[in-house]
């Protein structure tokens, strides 16, 4: 799962979503950083999935990305979700939720994903998750950050599966 600073080309998700999209799901998608068996871990999956590290779109979807641990925040300086190539056409209305007042950051994206029609299986798009790492909070000079990004994949359309 690779973590590093931004140092590539970082395309915004469209304000608007894809025109002609009436999504027809919501896909959950969760980010937790925390501590397991005594060492930092940074996990992610699609929500009712089991070691699937991407973003699966079967069909025209809202997908939410939800950020889980005390340190982990949507960035304040970049959009919360970026791609790493001009994909407007299959992504777009980025909106935000789960304010933290305190620390004003979010812990919640969204945005609009159109299936990709005639794409081959296990197409592969690859996403930003800008996220702010909380290093400490003092009430007098408030909290201090780093920023950080995750850089999970979106099959559109998924893996084909007898299953799915």
């Amino acid at each position: 799962m690779p973590v590093c600073r931004p140092s590539y080309v970082q395309h915004p998700i469209a304000v608007l979503a894809p025109s002609g999209v009436t999504p027809a799901e919501t896909v959950r998608f969760v980010v937790v950083l925390g501590v397991e068996d005594g060492r930092i871990a940074l996990r992610y999956e699609q929500d009712k999935t089991r070691n699937q590290d991407y973003i699966a779109i079967a069909r025209d979807a809202v997908v939410e990305i939800e950020l889980q641990g005390e340190q982990l925040y949507f960035s304040k300086d970049a959009d919360g979700v970026t791609t790493k190539d001009a994909l407007g056409v299959f992504y777009g209305g980025l909106e935000y939720d789960g304010y933290d007042e305190k620390l004003d950051r979010y812990r919640i994206a969204r945005f609009t994903a159109r299936y990709n029609r005639g794409g081959k299986y296990d197409t592969t798009h690859g996403f930003n998750i800008n996220a702010d790492f909380l290093q400490g909070y003092c009430p007098e000079g408030g909290p201090k950050w780093i920023a950080i990004t995750i850089d999970p994949d979106i099959k559109n359309p998924p893996p084909k599966l007898t299953h799915y």
